[in-house]
């Protein structure tokens, strides 16, 4: 009876321990399910970045009209700029720099004043910064240093 018993155990344990997953393969996605996570956190990104510079900036619908499509292209022209000019830093400020007085004089004919014209261009700092605490907090990691005054 306890040969039984015991073989019985055995071959209960034999057969839910071959039921499990190789150690490397476990609950990890494939490449597509990968892509499709990476490019859906993308646009959540996105949209989230959206709604913040719009209440952030205050922007009317038709401030909001005119605004993005000259952000976009400020946006579009910083990512080349680092592609192009990483090598000499010199001249990836400068370039960075010029950018960033061009986006200028295109918002101060849509937000009208030197302080919204300001306000948008920190508006991305604060919204990385904004990103960063709240990826931190999700993880677990340390809380960020507190900002002296």
């Amino acid at each position: 009876m306890k040969k039984l018993l015991y073989t019985l155990i055995f071959s209960l344990l034999l057969t839910s321990v071959s039921a499990q997953p190789p150690e490397g393969r476990r609950n990890r996605p494939n490449d597509q399910e990968m892509k499709r996570d990476h490019q859906s956190n993308r646009v959540n990104m996105e949209m989230f970045k959206i709604k913040f510079v719009t209440e952030q900036l205050s922007l009317t619908p038709q401030e909001a009209q005119a605004f993005w499509p000259v952000y976009n292209e400020h946006r579009d022209l910083v990512r080349s700029i680092l592609k192009d000019k990483k090598e000499n830093e010199i001249d990836l400020q400068e370039a960075l720099l010029n950018a960033r007085k061009k986006m200028a004089l295109a918002l101060k004919a849509i937000l009208k004043t030197d302080a919204r014209v300001n306000d948008a261009l920190k508006v991305d700092r604060e919204f990385y910064k904004k990103a960063r605490t709240e990826m931190m907090r999700r993880r677990g990691g340390p809380p960020p240093p507190p900002q002296g005054s």
